[in-house]
Formats: structure tokens, C-alpha cells, sequence
């Protein structure tokens, strides 16, 4: 990175809905971070072995396989990123089984926006903190 270059953070959305995808996508980039999308969870597995990123907003269900099936093999892979599990069907259960797995945070669907993004912002701040 070049002294003129600004550090920004790689955030992967992996959603089987487009619009949802696009949207995150969109919002978050105006927000200053690097968006990459994935439209499944085969999808993503092939992001994640290719980049590193800071945080990934995980989808529960999705059409090849849900959220919770490939969180342990995400946390595998990058055990230093940051997972926001977001799903429809928010239940307890979910949130502690997702947070089992490795999850860092937990999200019921329908969420403002402003909500992911202030989530992002927080479990950023929580990992330089850790550093």
C-alpha cells in the first residue's frame, strides 16, 4: 500500500437473494469499506480461500447450503474474520448456535440498515481492540 492509499476494511456478503446482496453491497461501499459479493455458500468458500477478509455477512439460509453449515469451515479458513450471521427466521437458538459455531454477531431479518452497518463498524473496532 502507498502512502496516498487509505486502508479499507474487505467485507464479503454472501446472500442467495440478489437484491438483498446488492443492496448491502451498495450501502456499504458508500460507507468507505470493499465489497465483495457471493451468491452461495460454494460461492463464497472459493472467495474465502482466494482473499482475506475483515468481516462476512453470512446469510442463514441460502439454496447449496445454509449459514451454519459453512461457518465452522469459514472460521477454519479465515479464523480471524469477523461472521454477522443474518437470517429471517431469528430464534434464539439460532443466535446461540450460531455463535457456537463462531459467529461473531447475530442478526434477525428485517433489520434496518443502518443497524448492519453500525454492526460492521462495532465487530471492527471489537478485532482492533483485540490486536
Amino acid at each position: 500500500m502507498t502512502s496516498c492509499e487509505v486502508y479499507r476494511p474487505k467485507i464479503l456478503v454472501v446472500d442467495d437473494d440478489q437484491e438483498m446482496r446488492q443492496l448491502l453491497d451498495d450501502v456499504l461501499t458508500r460507507e468507505g469499506f470493499h465489497v465483495a459479493q457471493a451468491a452461495n455458500g460454494s460461492e463464497a468458500l472459493v472467495a474465502i480461500r482466494g482473499t482475506a477478509y475483515n468481516v462476512i455477512v453470512l446469510d442463514k439460509i441460502m439454496t447449496d447450503m445454509s449459514g451454519l453449515e459453512i461457518l465452522p469451515e469459514i472460521k477454519r479458513l479465515q479464523p480471524g474474520a469477523q461472521v454477522i450471521l443474518i437470517t429471517a427466521f431469528g430464534d434464539r437458538e439460532t443466535g446461540v448456535e450460531a455463535i457456537g459455531k463462531g459467529a461473531t454477531a447475530y442478526l434477525a431479518k428485517p433489520f434496518g440498515i443502518s443497524v448492519l452497518v453500525q454492526m460492521v463498524k462495532k465487530v471492527l473496532e471489537q478485532k482492533i481492540g483485540e490486536a
